[in-house]
Parts: C-alpha cells; sequence; structure tokens
C-alpha cells in the first residue's frame, strides 16, 4: 500500500486524471451518466478517494465548466488582433455557435445544466470577469452600440447553440446564416434604396 507522503505527492496529478476522466464520461454519455462510481471506477480509485479531491459531483461539474469556459474564452480571443470591429464581430459570433456545436455537452454543462455551474465558471479568477458577453460588448463599443444590443445578440447566439442541441428540426437556415442575418441588424447598414420611380403611363393620343 502506498503510504501516506506518496498518496498526497500524487494529489495533483489524480486531479487531473479525475477530470480527465469525468470530462471523457460527459463528453461521450452526457452529464446525467456521471457519478462518484463510476468515475472511481475509471481512474482505478475508491469512491472515498476522489472526495479528497472533489466534495461532490456538483464540485467536478464546476471545475469542467471553469475549464470549458476558458476554452470558450481563448477561442474568442483568437480574434483579438482583427481590425475591423465589423469583421471581428462576426468571427467571435460565429466562434461561438461553433464552439457549442464542436462540445455540445460541456456546453450543455455550462449554460444549460444549473444555474450554479454557470455562476461558477463566471466567477472563475483565472478569467479575471470575462465572458462571451463582455467581449461581444467591447466589440459592438466599437459601433457605437449600446450594452442592451451586446446582451441581445448573445441571447440570439445562445439561442441558436441551444435550439440546435434540442429542437435542430425547428430551423430550416443553417446555423451560420442564422447568425449573419442576426449580425446584419447590428452592422453599419448601407443605405436603403430608394424604390425605383414609375414612369408616367404614355397618354392616348
Amino acid at each position: 500500500m502506498a503510504s501516506s507522503k506518496q498518496h498526497l505527492s500524487n494529489q495533483p496529478l489524480l486531479r487531473i486524471h479525475i477530470l480527465d476522466a469525468a470530462r471523457a464520461i460527459v463528453v461521450r454519455e452526457g452529464f446525467d451518466a456521471l457519478s462518484m462510481r463510476k468515475l472511481a471506477e475509471v481512474v482505478g480509485y475508491s469512491p472515498a478517494s476522489l472526495y479528497l479531491h472533489f466534495a461532490s459531483r456538483d464540485a467536478i461539474a464546476q471545475a469542467l465548466c471553469v475549464e470549458g469556459h476558458a476554452g470558450l474564452l481563448a477561442e474568442l480571443h483568437a480574434f483579438d488582433d482583427v481590425a475591423d470591429p465589423v469583421e471581428r464581430l462576426k468571427a467571435i459570433a460565429h466562434a461561438y455557435v461553433g464552439f457549442g456545436q464542436a462540445h455540445p455537452e460541456i456546453y450543455r454543462l455550462i449554460f444549460m445544466q444549473n444555474p450554479a455551474y454557470t455562476d461558477a465558471a463566471f466567477k472563475d479568477a483565472a478569467s479575471a470577469g470575462e465572458t462571451a458577453l463582455s467581449m461581444l460588448t467591447r466589440t459592438l463599443a466599437l459601433l457605437g452600440k449600446p450594452v442592451a444590443m451586446a446582451e441581445t445578440l448573445w441571447a440570439v447566439l445562445h439561442g441558436i447553440v441551444s435550439l440546435g442541441l434540442t429542437a435542430a428540426p425547428v430551423f430550416t437556415a443553417s446555423a451560420g446564416t442564422l447568425i449573419d442575418a442576426t449580425l446584419g441588424l447590428y452592422s453599419p447598414g448601407a443605405p436603403k434604396k430608394k424604390p425605383a420611380r414609375r414612369r408616367p403611363a404614355a397618354s392616348a393620343v
């Protein structure tokens, strides 16, 4: 049997192993399939050992949300150097929806499972209060748009992802088309063309 000292020295590694195993279960089978007993079987420790690292399944879920949210922010920050705010906004919007499509179970866990999980992700010290909303707000501010428009846009993007996960047949258009149609309301619009004037009807001779 390993000594207590050896066990303590392996704690950081075991924590990572636990999260890796938990993430794999969530991605493969969904969050409902995650349990401490199942995790213990995967990592090869007793369920009691897991509680030395995580107080509960909720604690594991919150850690996965923090990790997943950091991944989302990293993908959005990839466009920080795009100078044109219209193009940056478009890239961020498509990246946000793309993340949800590529990581559906993690997205569900962060934003659709439990408000406490979402709160844990948003309050993680490493993200320093950064969220998709704060990034949309800054970008739209460059276009002279108010915070309320950023909140509306985020709600729409979340709706595209969440409805795509739960009610995909509802949409007849692709997610990309829906995003671009929405962004058309936020970008500086081209001047509307005046309707062509009708020529007067020729008078009868």
